[in-house]
């Protein structure tokens, strides 16, 4: 009987807890839960971020149609030159879409996929004795380009000044996350014999009729097929990709330029400075200029060459509908 009840009694105060083997399973069990499910998680946060993406340019879409019917059937263009030199080129396409917009809409032009730095809300003037576009003072507004008071202008003449960040390596400002269509496939300005503004949705409207960077606003009976007009494109992340003091920032072009980058979703393939951007998955969301938005692989956008199958998305990109080479001669 004593043995018995000393049996009973090792049995009640034997330990209930886990062993080392049976916490390592349970750990391993998690660990595995984790990495079986971080992918997903990242794939919803990427769609998530994409479909808002999708949405901001949405709106964008609903702002231009707006500003087509209140300013008599007119683009807003790029950009100003407001006078001569890189100094007096601003950007005017966002301020003037604000307009229909309403007051906060400045979130809506920054793409929840790319860095802070491509925030519009961030663009300040370069430094305190920068000398501002013509026309311009800090905290003033110039009238007919959609700026209000106290607006930062999306500009970037002159030299903005050096950041490092905690381990003293440069940062390079600004980007931006948004790009519009000015010259279409025909890289900057049109060629002789065509139509003034060229074959994008505007380019360099020139504020104070300097010539010979004087171009016309887009007529919107120009447009020959809005629903495959290419208008908006998320951009490539130039501040990433060390870029810095790039002056064309707000621009979408499928052309090549005199600047390259690397990191291109097309494999053995540079990325040139106004690229739309592999944002989403290797893709860029697009905006048309009917309003509507689908997003196209960069690959598939700046494969504007007729003789590599990219005669579609040549005449995508021009208001005529038509395939154009660019004024360079090459593809």
């Amino acid at each position: 009987m004593l043995t018995l009840k000393n049996s009973k009694m090792s049995k009640g105060n034997r330990s209930t807890g886990f062993t080392l083997i049976e916490l390592l399973v349970v750990i391993s069990i998690i660990a595995l839960l984790i990495a079986l499910l971080l992918p997903a998680l990242a794939e919803a946060k990427a769609r998530a971020e994409a479909v808002a993406c999708e949405s901001n340019e949405s709106e964008m879409g609903l702002a231009m149609q707006e500003y087509l019917q209140t300013w008599k059937g007119f683009y807003p263009g790029n950009e100003v030159i407001n006078g001569p030199g890189i100094a007096n080129n601003f950007c005017v396409w966002v301020p003037r879409l604000m307009t229909m917009m309403g007051s906060g809409s400045a979130k809506l032009f920054y793409c929840p996929a790319r860095p802070i730095d491509m925030e519009y809300q961030g663009y300040l003037w370069p430094s305190s004795n920068t000398t501002p576009p013509l026309g311009y003072a800090k905290g003033t507004v110039e009238l007919g380009f959609g700026y209000t008071k106290g607006q930062q202008v999306l500009f970037l003449g002159g030299q903005w000044p050096v950041q490092t960040d905690s381990t003293g390596r440069q940062i390079a400002l600004p980007a931006f996350s948004y790009g519009y269509n000015d010259w279409g496939t025909l890289g900057a300005f049109p060629l002789q014999g065509q139509l003034p503004y060229g074959e994008g949705l505007g380019g360099d409207i020139d504020a104070v009729n300097n010539p010979p960077e004087s171009f016309p606003q887009v007529p919107q009976s120009a447009v020959q097929n809005p629903t495959q007009m290419i208008a908006i494109t998320d951009r490539i992340d130039d501040a990433a990709h060390g870029l810095a003091n790039y002056q064309f920032i707000y621009n979408s072009d499928p052309t090549r330029s005199n600047v390259t980058l690397p990191e291109t979703s097309i494999p053995g393939v540079v990325q040139w400075a106004e690229w739309p951007g592999a944002i989403h998955a290797g893709d860029s969301n697009v905006l048309f200029a009917d309003g509507h938005v689908a997003p196209y692989s960069q690959k598939d956008l700046t494969e504007i060459n007729p003789n590599q199958g990219g005669s579609r998305m040549n005449m995508m990109w021009n208001n005529d509908h038509a395939i154009h080479a660019p004024n360079t001669g090459f593809y």
